[in-house]
């Protein structure tokens, strides 16, 4: 089994596994108002706390895996 390591590319940090919901990954896709064959999509890592974090407090709202349980 290979030894896999994430690294925050928020904080920078490494993520454990430690916590439920880590680790994340956030998709970035760009062009979305290209054809489809234009567009491009690259996943970064990060915590779930730092991700929540770094979204406007109205959007936060919409983040609810803590209610999905």
């Amino acid at each position: 089994m290979a030894l896999v390591r994430y690294h925050c590319a928020i904080c920078g940090e490494s993520i454990d596994d430690g916590s439920q919901f880590d680790p994340c990954g956030v998709s970035i896709f760009s062009n979305l108002n290209k054809h489809e064959s234009e567009q491009l999509e690259q996943m970064f890592f990060c915590h779930y706390e730092c991700f929540k974090g770094s979204l406007e407090p109205g959007v936060r709202e919409y983040l609810n895996f803590e209610d999905q349980k």
